[in-house]
């Protein structure tokens, strides 16, 4: 696995996986700490969207730090080193969305999210709760920046710069306005015409503006007289499970993502659109660890990505959890982009593998669990 020091800390990504190529930061971390260090206003910092715990615990060796995020692996991997570094859990100091801390913050560390729209929910959220004057500093690497940040800083917050290069990654910096300039972005509409439905997605939730494609082709062929547990692996808005419930009344969905603002996504859209949503679970967490029961069916459109890096062991991770926690002859049934070449690994799992459906781009399949 790899691991990585940033001056006394030694980190590591979660979960832990050998040979993992993936560094725990990057100089996009190491440039906002410089920043701190050259500049700190304060003793108290607020972090957004730390990957590993290395802007938070480096912070909070100086003074009160609070990390928010939306991302429950990023949480893990805080917990994780902090251990490992012999220091404090993050406890009441992680800050879901949209939790404020408990005191204002001196200054403000943020590291770009992969979604545009999660950055302008976030500095919506900064400009209203902060005091006037605030230090806000962004960065991220070069190519991964967003277009027309600048303006971006300006219309949430009423000014912005951008800073120099430094090993690949650029600084920008602002100040809190004070007081809200801009209502918060109202969470996307995502229309199921088949449904008559129209979905809610909140701020860097997969999918939120257009159904995925594979989600698509995997809703016109999603089983049907399924009574019993079910998990929506990696649910989004809820747009499969939903479905699922709906043709299948005797279902009881659990859904599952890694973010949290996908699982209240999920939540939203059931409270709206099933007509017995008491009987369906919502877990955040990584996949189906921490759930406590076997499942029949579990639907999966995995990703492909972490975080900015192509990387098909996220849903390698995801089938070996399912092949686990199904009950014996239970079914996974997974879309994945043709290319994946995803038969041979799941053949290695389950001792049956058919292939549902096919189109020029996806292939569905139908995974069955054998006897214990």
């Amino acid at each position: 696995m790899a691991e990585a020091n940033l001056g006394p800390l030694a980190l590591k990504r979660w979960p832990h996986r050998r040979g993992d190529p993936l560094l725990p930061f990057d100089a996009a971390d190491r440039y906002l700490l410089k920043q701190l260090d050259e500049h700190r206003r304060g003793p108290a910092t607020l972090v957004l969207n730390d990957q590993c715990g290395a802007l938070w615990l480096t912070a909070a060796a100086s003074g009160p730090a609070w990390s928010a995020g939306d991302d429950w692996l990023c949480w893990r991997a805080a917990v994780a080193n902090a251990e490992d570094n012999g220091r404090a859990a993050p406890g009441d100091a992680w800050l879901w969305p949209w939790q404020a801390p408990p005191r204002a913050p001196d200054q403000v560390l943020l590291r770009l999210p992969k979604a545009v729209s999660l950055l302008e929910a976030q500095l919506a959220w900064l400009a209203d709760g902060l005091p006037a004057g605030t230090p806000v500093w962004l960065a991220g690497m070069d190519k991964h920046l967003p277009a027309q940040l600048v303006p971006l800083l300006e219309h949430w917050l009423g000014n912005g710069r951008a800073g120099l290069g430094w090993k690949k990654a650029r600084l920008f910096t602002a100040e809190a306005p004070g007081a809200a300039l801009r209502e918060a972005p109202e969470p996307a509409r995502v229309a199921v015409p088949e449904r008559g439905w129209t979905l809610q997605a909140g701020p860097g939730v997969f999918g939120r503006r257009h159904l995925d494609i594979g989600a698509r082709f995997l809703l016109d062929h999603l089983p049907t007289g399924v009574s019993g547990e079910v998990a929506d692996l990696g649910c989004g808005n809820g747009v499969l499970g939903l479905s699922l419930a709906a043709d299948n009344p005797a279902a009881r969905v659990t859904f599952c993502d890694v973010s949290f603002l996908a699982v209240e996504s999920a939540r939203a859209n059931v409270a709206d659109h099933d007509r017995q949503p008491e009987r369906h679970h919502f877990h955040l967490g990584n996949g189906l660890e921490g759930i406590d029961k076997q499942f029949d069916l579990i639907l999966l459109n995995p990703p492909f990505h972490r975080g900015h890096a192509v990387d098909d062991r996220v849903a390698r991770g995801l089938f070996r959890q399912a092949a686990r926690r199904l009950a014996p002859g239970g079914e996974l049934r997974v879309v994945a982009n043709q290319p994946l070449g995803y038969q041979r690994p799941l053949g290695k799992l389950f001792p049956r593998v058919d292939t549902v459906a096919r189109n020029a781009k996806f292939v569905i399949f139908r995974c069955i669990k054998g006897s214990p």
